[in-house]
């Protein structure tokens, strides 16, 4: 299968383009950016034979049978409904939207194209995750009560950073939610199927972005059970762990990208190690196109997509405490 990249930005050359490069399902064919020499310099870079200087020549490449869409957030909706119009399947980015209605756009625009739409949570293919659902299943800890997972990053890029972007809500669409948050928002999705119920809150100690830079999330699922996600950005620690209290025992990932996974129940305690593939990526984009030679949606659909954001939402929409002041 021949792809496209529509953008030189970094998730996509240092981390996804490796990644899809390592696969013999797909081939990638060009790239393009509004800067042609820089789009040159970095498709030769990463042995992409065509280089153009706007989406829209990529978009009407004719070879070109599928595109991974890496923009920011705000560029999202136009370019993955263009290309999508265009007869292309589409791998877009997390978050799929700015907003749950801008998801809903482009799942619209999916079922009047031929393309195929996934989105690139790829936390979802983790061993780690796939190993904790499994358990799950089983019933080994009995019934999920609550789950809760605890991601910390130190990363605060300065207002010379090219990923500065990521602090300004016109592009982000919102903050530590929005770029890594709702990663842990579809772990949770994944694990305890269909939600009910969602809130939470989110604050912004820095005073230099519109951004929030902390927020948790509380979700009750149809199950009864309830999960919370909470997330922070700036602080001095780095952590990312995921807990499941059940009736009957307990799992704790103390990391997810290591995979450090203690289990307790009645069968007593132990510790797995299920850490990610070298390239975390490339489970991800082998489904996606597995998923197009079966002629199936992903694993990860834009539905999945539709349902983080409409979670994500209903965090920045929260009215608790506008409703006045006791009479």
């Amino acid at each position: 299968m021949k792809w496209g990249v529509i953008s030189t930005a970094k998730i996509g050359t240092e981390k996804v383009i490796p990644a899809m490069q390592e696969s013999d399902k797909l081939e990638i064919l060009a790239i393009a950016g509004r800067d042609l020499e820089k789009t040159r310099e970095v498709a030769e870079n990463l042995r992409i034979p065509r280089a153009y200087g706007s989406y829209e020549e990529l978009l009407a490449d004719p070879s070109i049978e599928a595109v991974y869409n890496p923009l920011p957030n705000h560029l999202h909706v136009e370019w993955t409904i263009k290309a999508l119009e265009a007869g292309k399947h589409v791998l877009c980015e997390k978050p799929l939207g700015m907003d749950a209605e801008e998801c809903l756009k482009i799942i619209a625009a999916s079922r009047t194209s031929t393309g195929h739409l996934g989105v690139a949570y790829y936390r979802h293919f983790y061993p780690a995750v796939r190993r904790v659902k499994a358990i799950l299943e089983s019933g080994e800890i009995g019934k999920p009560i609550l789950v809760t997972t605890e991601t910390c990053e130190t990363f605060l890029p300065p207002v010379d950073h090219p990923r500065r972007w990521i602090l300004e809500k016109q592009q982000a669409g919102g903050g530590c939610l929005m770029d890594f948050g709702c990663h842990r928002i579809e772990v949770m999705l994944n694990l305890l199927g269909q939600e009910a119920a969602a809130g939470g809150v989110g604050g912004c100690v820095y005073t230099d972005h519109d951004v929030e830079d902390t927020a948790t999330v509380a979700i009750r699922f149809a199950n009864g059970a309830n999960g919370v996600v909470s997330v922070t950005r700036g602080g001095t620690i780095e952590r990312d762990t995921l807990h499941v209290q059940g009736t009957g025992g307990s799992l704790r990932v103390d990391n997810l990208n290591g995979g450090w996974l203690t289990v307790k129940s009645d069968q007593g305690t132990r510790q797995e190690t299920l850490p990610c593939h070298a390239n975390p990526h490339l489970p991800l984009i082998e489904d996606f196109c597995r998923a197009i030679a079966e002629d199936r949606p992903p694993a990860v659909d834009a539905e999945t997509g539709w349902r983080v954001q409409r979670i994500i939402d209903a965090v920045y929409t929260d009215s608790a405490f506008t409703k006045g002041a006791p009479q």
